[in-house]
Parts: C-alpha cells; sequence; structure tokens
C-alpha cells in the first residue's frame, strides 16, 4: 500500500527555533520527537525568502522564475500542475488545512485586510473546494492579529462571536518584530484550530484506510505580528534571549538596499520598492536604528513562545495519528517557507537579503518504516519535495520539474544529491531581482540591471559563517568568485526548459 502523507509547513520559521537543531531558543519536545526517529536537514534552502513564491515552489516543484508567482500580491497560476493535483490523480484522498498563500489577497477568495475585518468568512459557507488540486480545504489567511478569517474565521465566530481580538504592546516603536499581549483564547488560536481540523480528518481517514491521503497543514506562525495569547505570556522568559546579531558598520560592504532597509531611507524610486507590492510605500519604512535592545528581545521571545504553540499542535496531530492507527503507514514533513532576521545584521522581518537565516530553513522528514533516522549535510532545496515524494509513493516523476528526489539520501546510497541550490527574489523587470547560487562552502549573489553593475555578494560559509564579510570585491576570490557565477549560468540554464523541451527547440 502506498505511504500516506503529511506535509507540515509553517510561516516565516527559523531553524534556532527548534531544540531539534541544538538550540535552546524555544522548546519544541514533539517536532524533536519528529527530528530523533526522522531525517533532519542542515542544508535544505528555500527558493526565495517571501512566502507565495517559496510555496509555490515547495507545491509545484519548480523554481520561481518557471511557477511565475515571483512575489507577494501575485497568484500561482491555477493551470500549475501541483503535488495535490499529483496526487489525487493518483488515487489519494487529498486535503489542506490552514495557511496556503497561492493567491494574494485581494483575489476573490482571499480579500484585502479591510474586509477580514468587516466579515470575511461570509465568503467561506458555501465553500470548500476543489482547490490548487485538494479536493477539499479548509483555509486560513493573514497572520496572528489579522488572521481571523476564511474557514477559520467561521469557526472562530461561531465559538467566541467575533474574529478579532484586542492586543496590547508596550513596544516603544512598531517594528514589525514587536511583542502583542493578545486577548484571545489559547483554544481559540488559529494552531488550535489547525490541529483540531487535521484530527478531524485522520479520523475520518480512519475508516476508509484502503485509500491512501495527502494532508497539507498550513499553520500562520511565527510570522509577524508577534502575537501571544496573554493565558500564556506570563510564561514566556525573556531573559534567556539574546539580543539580536549585529555589528555597527557590518552592513558598509553590502549592496546599498542593505543599509537602505536598515535605517529606513528608502524612497519610493528606489529598486526596493518591488519588495512588497501589496503593501503601501511608507508601510515598510521603519529606521530599525531606532529600536531598543528590550523591546528587540521581548519581540524575539514572542516569536519563539508562537514557535511553542505550534510545537503542541503537532503534538496534538501526532497524537490522532497514532490513536487513529494511521502512524506506521505515514511519512510527515516538516518545513517552512522561508525564515526571519528577527533583527539580525539590522534588520527585521524578510527580503532581498539572502543571508542563512531567512534561506536555510528547517526541515525534518519523518517515516521510520520507509527510512532509517539520521542527519544530513546535503544540499537540498525546497524544489526537491514533489519528486521526492512522488518517488516515495512510486509515482513517476514528470519531466520539466527543477527539482531532484532525494530519496537515495534517505536510504543512505548517496551522499549528495546537488551541487548548489538557487534562490531568487522578486523576478520583476521593475522592482530589485537578483539570484543566489549556494555550495556546500560558497554563497554568490548577482543582481539585475543598473543596479547589478555596482552590487554583488560573495561569502565564505566555512570562514564566515555570519556572513560579515563580503568577499565581491576582494580581488583573491576573483577565481572563486567566477567560478560561481558560471555555476549560476549553468542553474540559470536549466530554467530555459519547460517539459522536458528546450524553449528555443
Amino acid at each position: 500500500m502506498k505511504p500516506n502523507i503529511i506535509l507540515i509547513t509553517t510561516d516565516q520559521q527559523r531553524k534556532d527555533s527548534m531544540s531539534g537543531y541544538g538550540f535552546s531558543n524555544a522548546q519544541t519536545p514533539h517536532l524533536d520527537r519528529l527530528a530523533k526517529e526522522g531525517v533532519v536537514f542542515e542544508r535544505s534552502y528555500c527558493t526565495s525568502p517571501v512566502c507565495t513564491p517559496s510555496r509555490a515552489s515547495l507545491y509545484s516543484g519548480k523554481y520561481v522564475s518557471k511557477h511565475g508567482a515571483w512575489n507577494v500580491g501575485t497568484a500561482l497560476p491555477e493551470d500549475e500542475k501541483l503535488l495535490s493535483h499529483r496526487l489525487t490523480e493518483a488515487g489519494y484522498r487529498t486535503h489542506h488545512i490552514g495557511k496556503a498563500h497561492f493567491q494574494p489577497y485581494l483575489s476573490p477568495l482571499e480579500q484585502s485586510r479591510e474586509s477580514i475585518l468587516t466579515g470575511w468568512e461570509q465568503n467561506f459557507e458555501s465553500f470548500d473546494g476543489p482547490y490548487y488540486g485538494f479536493q477539499t480545504v479548509e483555509l486560513a489567511m493573514g497572520h496572528s492579529l489579522y488572521g481571523g478569517c476564511g474557514h477559520y474565521g467561521m469557526w472562530l465566530k461561531q465559538r467566541s462571536g467575533r474574529t478579532t481580538f484586542e492586543a496590547s504592546s508596550d513596544c516603544r516603536e512598531k517594528f514589525g518584530g514587536e511583542a502583542y499581549d493578545w486577548q484571545i483564547k489559547e483554544s481559540d488560536h488559529s494552531s488550535w484550530w489547525t490541529a483540531e481540523r487535521a484530527a478531524v480528518f485522520l479520523k475520518e481517514q480512519k475508516e476508509r484506510a484502503e485509500q491512501p491521503f495527502f494532508l497539507s497543514i498550513g499553520f500562520q506562525d511565527p510570522h509577524h505580528p508577534h502575537a501571544v495569547p496573554v493565558e500564556r505570556t506570563g510564561k514566556i522568559n525573556k531573559s534567556a534571549m539574546q539580543p539580536p546579531q549585529y555589528m555597527e558598520g557590518e552592513l558598509q560592504d553590502k549592496p546599498p538596499h542593505f543599509e537602505a532597509v536598515h535605517a529606513g531611507d528608502w524612497s519610493p524610486d528606489h529598486p526596493m520598492h518591488g519588495m512588497f507590492p501589496m503593501a503601501g510605500q511608507s508601510s515598510n519604512r521603519f529606521d530599525y536604528r531606532l529600536v531598543h535592545e528590550e523591546d528587540a528581545i521581548k519581540g524575539k521571545a514572542y516569536y519563539y513562545a508562537m514557535v511553542e504553540m505550534i510545537d503542541e499542535a503537532v503534538g496534538r496531530i501526532l497524537q490522532a495519528l497514532n490513536q487513529n492507527e494511521l502512524d506506521q503507514n505515514t511519512i510527515i514533513i516538516f518545513t517552512t517557507d522561508h525564515g526571519e532576521l528577527l533583527g539580525d545584521h539590522g534588520i527585521w522581518m524578510k527580503g532581498p537579503f539572502h543571508y542563512e537565516q531567512l534561506v536555510n530553513i528547517p526541515f525534518i522528514i519523518h517515516g521510520p518504516s520507509y527510512f532509517p533516522a539520521g542527519r544530513a549535510d546535503a544540499i537540498i532545496s525546497l524544489v526537491d519535495v514533489v519528486p521526492t515524494i512522488l518517488e516515495l509513493c512510486e509515482i513517476s516523476i514528470p519531466s520539466g520539474l527543477d527539482g531532484v528526489s532525494f530519496k537515495q539520501l534517505l536510504l543512505g546510497q548517496s551522499a549528495s544529491i546537488r551541487a548548489a541550490a538557487l534562490i531568487e527574489h522578486v523576478d520583476d523587470p521593475g522592482g530589485l531581482r537578483l539570484k543566489t547560487v549556494v555550495t556546500e562552502r560558497y554563497k554568490c549573489t548577482i543582481y539585475y540591471g543598473e543596479y547589478g553593475k555596482q552590487a554583488g555578494e560573495l561569502y565564505d560559509l566555512f570562514e564566515d559563517p555570519a556572513e560579515m564579510i563580503n568577499l565581491w570585491g576582494n580581488a583573491q576570490y576573483n577565481g572563486i568568485k567566477f567560478s560561481m557565477m558560471h555555476l549560476l549560468l549553468q542553474e540559470l540554464e536549466k530554467l530555459e526548459r519547460r517539459e522536458g523541451r528546450d524553449v528555443y527547440a
């Protein structure tokens, strides 16, 4: 019998938020169990440090330049064939719970923020799929303070009679990562709802055990705003937090937009204007130099508390899987769309900065019945998930995918599957465009257009894992730089192929 598949994603989660990776910022015993019994990847990379493009790559097996959903505010084309389509065609029962974010919030189903606050959930009363290949869906959109919408919003209103709740923050500035004490019950939180709905689905699957299932789960957290129910804010240990890692002057050898964002002085005609096309031009221009250290520490502490709530929800899902006797025949993948800077390098949230905190993401695959536990140092990319799942499910891998199956890594039959990972950001002629290639030791980023004539990045991740020293202008590294640029060209050449055929043929 083919294995069941559970794909769990979070939103904007760093590797150092999981104790299974050796960090103590958050206590994640249930994720630690997955790590102990599964395979933990140390060098897993997203394809873009922004939600929609990265998620589209995860589900399509294609890089951003191929699937076309290049930033937040764009839509993944509805004719793009996703993992959900392929597993449905193979006879799987397919269902998605939580955040998908394949479309912008202004699409017919995912309305504007203003609509969220005035009853967005009404649009979902008669809708449960199909949706992007999933037979059925239960959707949640937005994040924390403005996330009470979709099917989750309907559930929330039925329980509490409302979809929004007051929140307060004593942080002196609103910098995106500030902490909020949120007047919502833990049992009304989206993470709780996500676990509850997953448990219901798993119970239903026990009655139809002859049919394999694909359950896709998308948690809204720990994306900003960093809001935690007041029931647990008193349990947060701020004293254990370290200040963000930033050294005065470290951005001077970086491309100009790093310092511009740090100081909040980029203007509407700056290339950064394409960073978040759905947001107002002023909403993302905050001077991060104004963030007080104690506020930064509190913002970080609340972020990790959000991860701990996700871990508890994952524990409930694992319990339901076991209670319904589905655990032995189920493969679980846990990952995220991208990371979060949390003030490191003087910048918060995300954007066109391919630091490891943003692009090197947590990735655990759990399937003791199918492959042994272990840790892997091999480079993988989110585009590799589709071919890997298809091969594990004994489904033929179609041509035209950018990903490579890492089943051989899981079985210990290979030490690596790719020499490098490709990361892209804002593939739009009118905005800031950059592409990065990262190998075992080096990382190289090139920029396009006039901006590219003055900007570039090169890092030695062995000697400088914190990426403090940009070697782009160091003549001693010209050989390595040219070698990395050549490698990047080779990766980009692969993007000129569609469904196995050269576009020039």
